[in-house]
C-alpha cells in the first residue's frame, strides 16, 4: 500500500483496467494496481476523471488537495464509518473535564519526551538544547500537578518555544530562523515544518475517520469552525519524530539547499524539484520499521500512528482507563 503524491501541474488521475494512472499530456508519471493505493495528496492543480473519483470513494481512498506549495485546502472524503455509539461515546468523553485533562497531559507528555529525544541525539549539545532541555525536564514535572487545561496548554506553548530555538541552533547557514511561524511561514525552514505538519495532520484525519471518531472533537486542542481538533492532538506526539527528524534530514545533508525556494508576493516557496526530494524523504521516513515501545513488534510509524489512534479509542469505549502516548526510542 502507498500514498500517492501528484505534484506535478496539469496532471490527470484515472483509472484504467484495475489500475491507477496519473497522465500528463502522453507521458505517464504513475502507473500502479488500484489495490496498492491507500491515499491521494494532490499539490496544486490536477484532474481526477469521474470513474477514478467514484473509486477512491467506493474503496474509502482519502484525496486531500492541498495547493502548489503545501497548503491544505480541502479533501474528497469517503463515507464517515457507521460507528454511532463510538461518537456518542467519543462526544460525552470530550465534555468530561477530567477527562480532558488526564488526556491532555499525556499527549503533552508525550510531545516533550520525544522533543527531548531528538535534542538529546544532537552530536553538538548548543546552549540552546541546554537551555530547552532543563526547560522542558521542569516542565515535565510540572505537568503531573496540573489542574487545568490552561497550565497544560501554557506548559507545551513554552517548551515548544525554547525548542524550536534549540532546534534552528543545528541547522546550517541560512535555514536558521527566530521562531515557529504559520500562514504564511516566514523563512525557508518554517515553509518545510509546515509543509511536513500538512502531511502529519492529514494522515491522522484519515486514520482518526477510518476508526470511527470524528477528527473534529477533540480533547486538547480547542474545537474551533473548520479545526479537526483530534487530528491535532494525537499528532502532537510525532512531530518531532516524524517531521522535524525530515526537516533535519534534507536541510544538514544539503538534499534541499537555498536554491530550492523562491519569493513571490512576499512569501517563500518551495519549488517543484524541492517539494519532490521532501516528499520522497517522509515517505521513506513514515514507512520506516522501529519496534514499538509497548507493543514490543516491528511496526512502521505509519502503523504506529494507526495503533496510537485505536488505543484512543480504547480510551474512549473504557476498554483502558490511561491514554498512554507514544514515546520514541530512537
Amino acid at each position: 500500500m502507498s500514498i500517492l503524491y501528484i505534484t506535478d501541474q496539469g496532471a490527470m488521475i484515472t483509472k484504467l483496467d484495475g489500475r491507477v494512472v496519473v497522465r500528463k499530456g502522453k507521458e505517464i508519471l504513475e502507473d500502479l494496481p488500484a489495490r496498492d493505493v491507500e491515499r491521494v495528496v494532490i499539490f496544486g492543480n490536477a484532474h481526477i476523471t469521474t470513474p477514478a473519483m467514484r473509486f477512491f470513494l467506493d474503496q474509502g481512498i482519502d484525496v486531500s488537495l492541498l495547493s502548489s506549495h503545501g497548503r491544505y485546502q480541502g479533501r474528497l472524503q469517503p463515507e464517515f464509518c457507521k460507528d454511532a455509539e463510538l461518537r456518542r461515546m467519543q462526544y460525552q468523553q470530550s465534555c468530561n473535564e477530567k477527562m480532558c485533562l488526564a488526556i491532555s497531559k499525556s499527549i503533552v507528555s508525550g510531545k516533550l519526551k520525544n522533543m527531548e529525544t531528538l535534542l538529546k541525539r544532537q552530536k553538538g549539545q548548543t546552549h540552546q538544547i541546554v537551555q530547552a532541555l532543563h526547560t522542558m525536564k521542569r516542565a515535565l514535572v510540572d505537568l503531573c500537578n496540573a489542574t487545568n487545561l490552561d497550565a497544560v496548554r501554557g506548559y507545551e506553548g513554552s517548551c515548544a518555544a525554547m525548542y524550536y530555538k534549540a532546534f534552528s541552533s543545528i541547522l546550517p547557514e541560512g535555514f536558521c530562523f527566530e521562531t515557529r511561524s504559520r500562514q504564511p511561514p516566514a523563512d525557508k525552514t518554517n515553509v518545510l515544518l509546515s509543509l511536513g505538519y500538512t502531511l502529519l495532520y492529514n494522515t491522522f484525519y484519515a486514520m482518526v475517520n477510518i476508526v470511527g471518531l470524528d477528527p473534529y472533537q477533540g480533547f486538547f486542542h480547542q474545537t474551533h469552525h473548520g479545526h479537526a481538533a483530534l487530528a491535532s492532538d494525537l499528532m502532537e506526539e510525532f512531530r518531532s519524530i516524524i517531521v522535524d527528524s525530515v526537516v533535519l534530514l534534507v536541510v544538514n545533508k544539503g538534499e534541499i539547499t537555498r536554491r530550492d525556494f523562491s519569493e513571490k508576493g512576499g512569501r517563500i516557496l518551495l519549488g517543484e524539484d524541492g517539494l519532490k526530494k521532501y516528499l520522497s524523504r517522509y515517505e521513506t521516513r513514515i514507512r520506516s520499521e522501529i519496534i514499538h515501545p509497548t507493543q514490543k513488534i516491528k511496526l512502521s510509524y505509519y502503523q504506529c500512528i494507526e495503533a496510537q489512534v485505536r488505543r484512543l479509542v480504547r480510551v474512549i469505549s473504557g476498554r483502558e482507563k490511561t491514554y498512554v502516548p507514544f514515546l520514541s526510542l530512537y
